[in-house]
């Protein structure tokens, strides 16, 4: 049975500590256990995944300004690609946990939880395939490069940024992840976006 943690369990059931499970998680668990959980409080049934729209990349967009955000998802939108959006740290991993995106654009300055914090909480998910989803930060820092090189970034965009540099980086970050039907691998040439390869 799928359910999704809403509190964080306490103690010990058939001698397995409860304490890994993570508050937003969905697990996969049998009957017994999981009507357990849901008695306690601990967990609400998990609706099955939406099914993904076959070809239709999905992007999450990880930034406070909503004029940003706001253009960031249309320029992604218009050009084919699904869009989820976060405001800040915390709501974009509530956003990961809901469906697994292929890439994330995340900023660096945000309130409540900021780009380097989700970062480490997103790198240490216990679901190895959201921690491993490739980042993009969007920052208007200085050295945006060397930012996304500390936080294992597969590329930069710096803000703020032009719609073609936008649709470079988020095509050749999901092109260098996944083969494209006509072999190419990115939807758009890789012309003035900078990519950051992660420290060897």
């Amino acid at each position: 049975m799928r359910v999704k943690l809403i509190k964080r369990p306490t103690g010990t059931v058939d001698d397995i500590p409860l304490d890994k499970f993570q508050v937003g998680g969905v697990y996969e668990l049998g009957t017994e256990i999981a009507c357990v959980f849901l008695a306690e409080g601990w967990a609400e049934i998990a609706l099955p995944p939406a099914a993904p729209e076959s070809g239709k990349p999905l992007v999450l967009v990880v930034e406070d300004e909503p004029q940003l955000r706001q253009l960031a998802e249309t320029i992604l939108t218009s050009h084919g690609y699904r869009v989820v959006v976060a405001s800040e740290g915390n709501e974009a991993l509530q956003r990961l946990r809901e469906r697994c995106p292929d890439l994330i654009l995340l900023d660096l300055n945000m309130p409540v939880m900021d780009g380097w914090h989700f970062r480490t909480e997103q790198r240490y998910l216990t679901d190895r395939e959201l921690a491993a989803v490739p980042v993009v930060v969007m920052t208007g820092e200085g050295d945006p490069a060397s930012h996304a090189k500390a936080l294992f970034a597969v590329g930069v965009i710096e803000k703020p940024f032009d719609p073609d540099d936008l649709l470079d980086a988020v095509s050749a970050a999901i092109g260098s992840q996944v083969s494209q039907p006509d072999g190419i691998g990115s939807m758009r040439p890789w012309r003035r976006a900078r990519k950051i390869q992660p420290p060897r």
